[in-house]
């Protein structure tokens, strides 16, 4: 999809500003009502519609996928919105509601700070400044060139996702960045082609994308989710659909089972031969016949703490236990310097199961074991969303963690090796996160391509260099940094690995006992 035209970006904002009033948060909201558009009629995919869906969800009002469509449950939302704030309801989509909307999510959800409830993966004032002045080259006015976020760089922000085509938040964070940078260099000019992307946060080298489309003459549109509940409801919405996914393996089975994906076309990859036979070997654990998936990653989910911390809030303890998190008697004793799990139930029920006395994975039993364990942590132990992780260890937010191998490996680099991280000694689990092609993917050929092109050995090994997580490449060694290779946290040794236990596939009704425990732990 190729940029739209500058009027796109004047389109969407007109009406919402009033300029000419600079604060250092941007542009400030004006008093006077913004002309009337027309209304969406019913039934059509309105831009302006999917804007008030997305707001109107960020507020807790709106439980549906964003559509564009002026449906039942977006009118309730909107009433709801009135209710809530005492204005006139509203029976159609103008700006003169985006602007209520907005001008409440930023009073309300601390966005004049640059975040906003569950979301504060927000580049630094220099990437921000970056950004702003990317979007500007761009045609979008991101208002003053200042390093903070306001309301005027983030409507800018979501002109310019939606003209890419990804999904559309708003906030510029690494990944927003990396694909201003790409676009205001070109990125894909004058392909021909098209590949959609959908990948876990932080988990690409961007020179990798720049380099595919300059070899292939391909467009890489490159887009992120945030857990694989959010990959399937992706993978099931209307709308353009992606060509080469990222699941975690045991999410692999279910997703295929529902026609979500696509068998894959092994004998058109010639870097097959490249991928190590054992990894594979272990992602038959959950794709049988290795039909819809070939290994991406391979990771441990584990402990991660930093130990200065750690010793001030409890010294002479032995970090590497699954009770240093699920025993409440001793998680307590971190709440001073932060304690939390990762915000992925998948990974974390299971090994509160563990720690509950089920070491295998036996369905209810286990389920019964993780929520006794879970009820006993809430109020002390936190979960950090995802996109949050690295940087609330890499700067001390929090002290010990439970979370994925390669994001503490990501944060041992951005704090100096101020991070330390352990396959727990009592039981850690194994993953694998896979490519995959979606069933409805428009451009399989060039899914497939791009699959191809991770599997050299140069390039798989640029990935693991930045991300910190181990690839499954038998050729790769040689590409890798020393510092990456040989770091424990990113290859364990046998002993630790013997002690990981291959991530459970979960039945349609575990993950609905995971998704219930979880979303009262997580309150």
């Amino acid at each position: 999809m190729q940029l739209r035209l500058i009027a796109l970006a004047t389109a969407l904002l007109s009406g919402l500003w009033i300029t000419g009033t600079a604060q250092a948060q941007g542009f400030v909201f004006g008093t006077a009502e913004p002309k009337t558009t027309a209304a969406a009629p019913a039934g059509a995919r309105n831009a302006k519609v999917e804007s008030a869906q997305r707001l109107l969800a960020r507020l807790g009002l709106l439980r549906e996928t964003p559509s564009g469509t002026l449906t039942p449950a977006t009118l309730d939302a909107m009433r709801a919105f009135a209710a809530r704030t005492g204005t006139a309801p509203a029976s159609e989509v103008n700006d003169a509601l985006l602007n209520a909307i907005r001008r409440h999510i930023w009073t309300s959800q601390n966005w004049s700070s640059g975040n906003y409830k569950g979301k504060e993966k927000i580049v630094d004032a220099q990437g921000l400044r970056e950004a702003q002045i990317l979007l500007g080259k761009l045609g979008f006015n991101a208002g003053p060139l200042d390093g903070t976020f306001g309301p005027q760089t983030q409507v800018a922000t979501e002109a310019f996702q939606e003209s890419q085509g990804v999904s559309v938040d708003g906030l510029i964070t690494s990944t927003v960045l990396m694909n201003l940078r790409r676009a205001v260099n070109g990125a894909g000019a004058g392909a021909k082609e098209t590949v959609r992307v959908l990948n876990w946060p932080d988990y690409i080298e961007p020179s990798v994308l720049q380099d595919f489309e300059k070899e292939f003459n391909i467009r890489v549109v490159y887009d992120i989710f945030a857990d694989n509940d959010d990959l399937q409801a992706r993978l099931g919405a209307a709308g353009t659909p992606y060509d080469v996914v990222f699941p975690t393996a045991n999410a692999v089975p279910g997703m295929a089972a529902k026609g979500l994906l696509g068998k894959l076309d092994k004998a058109s990859l010639k870097n097959i031969s490249n991928i190590d036979p054992r990894v594979d070997a272990t992602l038959r654990a959950w794709d049988k016949d290795g039909a819809y998936s070939l290994p991406y990653m391979w990771y441990t989910v584990g402990i991660a703490w930093n130990p200065k911390l750690t010793n001030k809030a409890f010294p002479g303890h032995t970090m590497d236990a699954l009770a240093t998190v699920f025993d409440p008697a001793i998680a307590k004793r971190f709440l001073s310097c932060g304690i939390g799990v990762v915000d992925s139930a998948s990974d974390v029920i299971p090994l509160a199961a563990m720690a509950g006395g089920q070491p295998k994975w036996a369905g209810r039993a286990s389920i019964a074991a993780a929520e006794k364990v879970m009820e006993r942590l809430t109020g002390t132990v936190k979960v950090i969303p995802t996109d949050q992780f690295i940087d609330s260890l890499a700067n001390g937010k929090i002290c010990v963690a439970i979370g994925f191998s390669g994001d503490a490996v990501q944060a041992q680099g951005k704090s100096r090796g101020a991070v330390e991280y352990r396959v727990p000694a009592d039981g850690g689990l194994l993953a694998i996160d896979a490519m995959a092609v979606p069933a409805n993917a428009k451009n399989k050929r060039a899914a497939h391509q791009f699959i191809d092109y991770l599997m050299r050995p140069q390039v798989i090994a640029k990935v693991s260099n930045t991300v910190g997580y181990a690839n499954a490449n038998l050729k790769a060694g040689e590409f890798m940094s020393a510092s990456v290779k040989s770091n424990p946290a990113v290859v364990p040794s046998t002993t630790a690995l013997s002690r990981s236990s291959p991530i459970p596939v979960l039945s349609e009704q575990d993950q609905q006992e995971i998704n219930r425990i979880w979303s009262r732990f997580a309150k």
